[in-house]
């Protein structure tokens, strides 16, 4: 059977295809008996505007990009790999197309993508720190947007983040509580603003029980597994002031740094104890199983997709910080007490 149309509601209505787009989109102009007589022709035929017709009674492309970096996926990241899993979800219940998408540079200069540069989106999600530059060019078309997982709190755009820095003091302090005094970090300084989120909140645990860090405990140059490797072993060079447990800023970099840990004849968490930050789904399935602290990643991405709806409807829609110091206990931690 061939699909109805606008046209063929407005025929079995008795009214005009131009009555049936003003109930279809509510609004006023068509009195309510007409009104009526549309909406029980769409009651029972079940009708459903095809994404076309959609565009043309919303005035809308039904589009919503998630713009990630060039040289960076969601699929390669778990991170954002469930990020993007709550904004698909979250997609649903509106009827939104998620279309992936990047932002190249040439010379130095941020190049649009051209679903945006030719407004054929209705919104924009970013992931992580975007530069102003960029977020400038989206204004000047009047397209809404929201960034996931920004590093500070002071942003005057729509975003949805983690407070790191509590999910580090966290992490830190349930070490502490287990009676462990020496206590490493590894994490990344490529986003300053990560960086120091994490490295606040790790000092201020320590400065809470006095407890002592060495300069070689602390490794910053870590991005993935394979660096965090070597941030550990940087650690385990030292080996007269060796640390009892260690906090990684992300799952990913406490796989790294666990492997690392064996390599070297030591055992977790009889030698040392590991925390990460993330809970991503490897972290249950190491051995031993991750002691993490959990952060939402697919509410993150639902939440995102909410905001943008918001937006995108012409509301409000403030910047929102989701629960960062939920920890996740689990074998890779020993009570030294």
């Amino acid at each position: 059977m061939q699909k109805l149309t606008i046209k063929d509601i407005a025929a079995m209505a008795g009214v005009s295809p131009t009555a049936v787009s003003f109930v279809l989109n509510d609004k006023s102009g068509v009195s309510e008996d007409t009104r009526q007589k549309v909406l029980e022709v769409i009651q029972k035929t079940n009708f459903k505007p095809n994404l076309n017709s959609k565009r043309l009674l919303f005035q809308k492309s039904f589009n919503i990009s998630l713009v990630i970096k060039q040289n960076s996926s969601p699929f390669h990241d778990l991170f954002y790999f469930e990020i993007t899993k709550g904004v698909l979800e979250k997609s649903k219940e509106y009827g939104y197309n998620i279309v992936f998408t990047d932002i190249a540079f040439d010379n130095g200069k941020a190049v649009l993508p051209e679903i945006i540069e030719h407004n054929d989106t209705d919104g924009v999600i970013f992931f992580q720190d975007t530069e102003p530059t960029i977020r400038n060019e989206v204004e000047k078309r009047n397209i809404p947007y929201v960034v996931v997982d920004v590093h500070s709190s002071s942003e005057d755009f729509t975003y949805v983040r983690a407070d790191y820095q509590l999910s580090a003091y966290t992490a830190t302090r349930y070490l502490c509580e287990k009676g462990h005094q020496a206590i490493a970090l590894i994490c990344s300084s490529f986003i300053p603003d990560f960086y120091l989120n994490i490295v606040t909140g790790y000092t201020n645990a320590l400065k809470e029980t006095n407890t002592p860090i060495p300069p070689h405990w602390i490794q910053a140059d870590a991005m993935d597994e394979q660096t965090a490797y070597q941030c550990m072993e940087n650690i385990l060079k030292h080996k007269d002031s060796l640390p009892t447990a260690v906090f990684c800023a992300g799952d990913v970099y406490a796989i790294g740094a666990m492997k690392c840990i064996k390599n070297h004849g030591y055992h977790i968490p009889s030698d040392i104890s590991v925390v990460g930050l993330d809970d991503i789904l490897l972290s249950s399935y190491v051995e031993p199983p991750l002691t993490t602290i959990a952060i939402d990643k697919f509410h993150m991405g639902s939440e995102a997709l909410e905001l943008l709806v918001r937006k995108i409807n012409g509301e409000s829609a403030q910047g929102i910080t989701v629960q960062s110091d939920l920890l996740i206990e689990r074998a890779s931690v020993r009570n030294c007490l």
